[in-house]
C-alpha cells in the first residue's frame, strides 16, 4: 500500500469512476437477463454505456465531493444522467427507436433519474416536488415492469429481473440528488441502513447476472437459492454495513469492527448444500467459490481500510491484486469460449467481476477505517483535510487483520 493518502477529491472521483462503472455494466447484464439469448455484446457496449457509466460516476463523484466539503453546489451536474443517452449513438438501438419505439428504456431512466434526483434534494413538498416524485415513482414501477419481459412477474425469473431493475434505477436517483445543495439535517441511522440495504440488493442481482451468464442456458433462478440465499443474505450485509458507516461517522459502538465480517453473509448458499448434500458440498469448486468472495473482500478491505501494520495490508492488496487478474484467465476454462479477454462479452464480464469484488472490498473496509468526527470549524481544530472540514481520528477500537 502507498505510504500517502489520496488527496480527497481524488479519492472521490476514484470511488465515483468505479461505481458508475459497475453500475453500467449491471445494467448491461440487466439488459440481458430482459433479452436472454437475444443479446448480444459488442464493443460499442464499452463506448456507449461502460464509458457513460464512468463518466456519470465521476461527475457524480466531483459533486458529492462539493457537497461534503461544504463548497457550493455546481448545478450545471444535475443533468449529469443525460450522459447515459449516448447508449441512442448505437444505430441499430437508434433505428429501433425511431421505426418501432424500441430502445426507449434509455430515455426512461434518465428522466426517471432527473425527477427522482429532484425530488430527493427538496425538503418541502411543492407542486413540481410532487409531480416529480409521482413521475420518478412511475418509473421505478415501470422498471419492474420491465421485468416481465424475462417471465411472469409472479414467477421467480420475472421478479428477480424486475427488482433488478428498480434496485438500479433507484440508485442512480439517489445520485441524482448529489449535485443539489443539502436542504436535510444529517442523516439518521436508518437512511445509512436503508441505502446499504439497496446497494447490497444491487450488488447480489449483478452477481447473479454474472453467474447467469456464466452458466448460460443452465441457469435457473428459483425462490429459494436466489432470495433466500442470495438476494437476502446480501441485503443484510448491506445493511449491516450501513450502520458500521453510520457509526464510524459517530465516533463507534460497541463491537462495531466486527461487522467486517459481515460479507460471510454472501456464503449462506453452503447452508443449503450443507443441510442437502454435505458430502459434496465443496465439488467443483462451488463451496470453496461461495467462501472466496466474502473472504476476498474483507482481506481487500483491510488493505484498503489504512489502518494497522503496512506489511499485512500489503499483503492483502496482492492478494487482492491477484483475484483481480484471475478470473480474467479462468474465465474460459469455466464459462466457455465466450468470456475469453479477446471478446467484448468476456471483457464486459470480467469488468462486472471485478467491479463487483472491489465494491465488496470498499465495503468491507468501513469497520476497519479510522473513526471519522465531524468537528466544528476553529483555529485550533488540527484536520487532515483543508478542503473536508472533518479530523480522522483512531480512538482505540480494536482491529481485524
Amino acid at each position: 500500500m502507498p505510504a500517502e493518502r489520496m488527496s480527497p477529491t481524488a479519492a472521490y472521483l476514484a470511488v465515483g469512476a468505479l461505481a458508475g462503472l459497475s453500475w453500467a455494466a449491471a445494467l448491461r447484464g440487466w439488459m440481458a437477463q430482459l433479452v436472454s439469448q437475444e443479446s448480444t455484446f459488442t464493443w460499442l457496449t464499452f463506448a456507449l454505456v461502460l464509458a457513460s457509466g464512468v463518466a456519470v460516476g465521476v461527475l457524480c463523484g466531483r459533486a458529492a465531493h462539493l457537497r461534503s466539503a461544504g463548497g457550493r453546489p455546481d448545478r450545471r451536474l444535475v443533468f449529469t444522467p443525460v450522459l447515459f443517452l449516448a447508449a441512442l449513438l448505437d444505430p441499430v438501438l437508434f433505428k429501433a427507436l425511431i421505426t418501432t419505439g424500441e430502445g426507449g428504456g434509455a430515455i426512461w431512466v434518465v428522466l426517471t433519474a432527473l425527477a427522482g434526483g429532484f425530488a430527493l434534494s427538496r425538503s418541502r413538498w411543492s407542486v413540481g416536488c410532487v409531480l416529480a416524485a409521482a413521475f420518478a415513482v412511475l418509473g421505478l414501477l415501470g422498471m419492474i415492469g420491465l421485468g416481465s419481459m424475462s417471465g411472469p412477474l409472479s414467477s421467480a425469473r420475472g421478479a428477480w429481473v424486475g427488482i433488478y431493475g428498480l434496485i438500479l434505477v433507484l440508485l442512480l436517483c439517489l445520485a441524482s440528488a448529489l449535485p443539489y445543495p443539502t436542504v436535510r439535517p444529517a442523516l439518521q441511522s436508518s437512511a445509512f441502513v436503508a441505502v446499504g440495504v439497496a446497494v447490497g440488493l444491487a450488488w447480489a442481482c449483478a452477481l447473479r447476472a454474472f453467474m447467469a451468464e456464466v452458466a448460460g442456458t443452465e441457469s435457473t433462478v428459483d425462490w429459494t437459492n436466489t432470495f433466500g440465499f442470495v438476494l437476502l443474505p446480501a441485503g443484510v450485509a448491506g445493511g449491516l454495513l450501513g450502520w458500521a458507516e453510520y457509526a464510524r461517522r459517530r465516533g463507534g459502538a460497541p463491537g462495531w469492527r466486527w461487522l467486517a465480517l459481515s460479507p460471510f453473509l454472501l456464503a449462506a448458499v453452503l447452508l443449503r448444500g450443507l443441510i442437502e448434500d454435505p458430502a459434496h458440498l465443496f465439488s467443483g469448486g462451488i463451496g470453496l467459490g461461495a467462501l472466496a468472495v466474502p473472504l476476498l473482500g474483507v482481506i481487500g478491505g483491510h488493505a484498503l481500510s489504512q489502518r494497522g501494520p503496512v506489511p499485512t495490508r500489503i499483503a492483502a492488496a496482492l492478494l487482492g491484486l491477484t483475484a483481480l487478474v484471475t478470473w480474467p484467465l479462468v474465465g474460459p476454462d469455466v464459462g466457455g469460449a465466450s468470456l475469453a479477454m479477446t471478446s467484448p462479452h468476456g471483457i464486459w464480464a470480467a469488468v462486472l467481476y471485478d467491479g463487483l469484488l472491489v465494491v465488496l472490498m470498499l465495503a468491507a473496509s468501513i469497520p476497519q477505517r479510522a473513526l471519522l468526527i465531524s468537528v466544528p470549524s476553529h483555529p485550533c481544530v488540527t484536520s487532515t483535510s483543508a478542503d473536508t472540514g472533518h479530523a480522522r481520528r483512531d480512538l482505540g477500537q480494536p482491529q481485524l487483520g
